[in-house]
């Protein structure tokens, strides 16, 4: 049977992968102190964080496709900022490909050995989207806290990165 994709999804998709690489490339300029960093009341490091959200993302495709892309380099070999971003690209576009072509209400089936659970795609596509900009935020946060801008990341961000998506036009009524 061949579905129809939901638009919004494949633009949460393409928005997810733009900002996990957007947030890559502000920290491959950071030095190593910064990467390191502990942030007080998230998952660690902005590298352990990075971290979490990839393989996060491996493991939504694992629920749903029952395997996920490897990266190229072993976690426990601390990988640079840019082998994470060739890693966040490879699954930013598995993603599209995945949100094109399974059924938002299409059952995911998971069970050890005390219990069993199904539930809808559309679940792990949340998921995705929201767990990408709760630890992007927490990235930001810190490194705005320590006088390093960034650029926007929010949707609005995405917006103007990608205003044809959105049939975005501008236009500047009066001087003030």
């Amino acid at each position: 049977m061949e579905i129809q994709p939901e638009p919004t999804l494949i633009v949460f998709a393409r928005y997810n992968k733009w900002a996990n690489q957007q947030a890559l490339s502000i920290c491959m300029n950071l030095d190593e102190a910064l990467l390191t960093a502990n942030i007080e009341g998230t998952v660690g490091s902005i590298r352990q964080t990075f971290g979490h959200i990839l393989c996060a993302e491996a493991g939504f495709l694992q629920r749903i496709h029952g395997t996920h892309p490897k990266p190229d380099f072993e976690w426990n070999e601390n990988p640079d900022v840019a082998q994470m971003a060739a890693y966040a690209a490879q699954l930013g576009d598995v993603f599209l490909e995945t949100v094109q072509h399974i059924a938002p209400t299409e059952n995911v089936h998971e069970e050890n050995e005390v219990w069993s659970f199904d539930y809808q795609a559309r679940l792990i596509f949340m998921s995705l989207i929201y767990h990408g900009i709760a630890h992007r935020t927490d990235i930001t946060s810190f490194l705005s806290s320590q006088g390093v801008s960034s650029p926007e990341l929010d949707i609005w961000g995405y917006q103007e990165a990608y205003p044809e998506q959105f049939r975005a036009k501008l236009v500047k009524l009066a001087d003030n």
